[in-house]
């Protein structure tokens, strides 16, 4: 599965920063960028949650546990690709770039996993980065 999310992720990153010049204007910029995918993530956390917890307390443990998990684990591969790139002045991007990329694939995975149905029931939030016309 991580590799799945991983592959996801890299697809085809939007580049929220094409105008910064220097590395100080990028690094703010994607600073911005991680923050707004960190703020989005978490209105799809609390819904999917909300959605774990009619299934029970077991299902709303293991939910949390998972998330846990998934903080942990994005936090080590945004580290090693930190160190990675520790002799040069990219590496600050690289790790707002890999935290972006990781977050924005757990909030469709969380959106495909918790906030969808089988059925033809309309999700309980829209599909993230596909605007209300259906486009991306």
């Amino acid at each position: 599965m991580p590799l799945l999310l991983l592959a996801l992720a890299l697809a085809a990153p939007a580049d929220p920063c094409a105008d910064a010049k220097t590395t100080v204007e990028m690094n703010l910029c994607l600073a911005r960028a991680s923050n707004a995918a960190e703020v989005e993530m978490n209105r799809y956390l609390v819904a999917a949650r909300k959605r774990a917890a009619t299934d029970g307390v077991t299902v709303v443990k293991a939910f949390d546990e998972a998330q846990g998990r998934w903080i942990a684990w994005r936090k080590g591969e945004c580290d090693a690709v930190y160190a990675h790139w520790q002799g040069g002045t990219i590496r600050g991007a690289a790790l707002l770039t890999c935290r972006i990329a990781l977050t924005e694939a757990r909030i469709h995975q969380l959106w495909k996993t918790w906030l969808t149905y089988p059925d033809s029931t309309p999700p309980i939030l829209p599909e993230p980065g596909v605007n209300a016309d259906g486009t991306s």
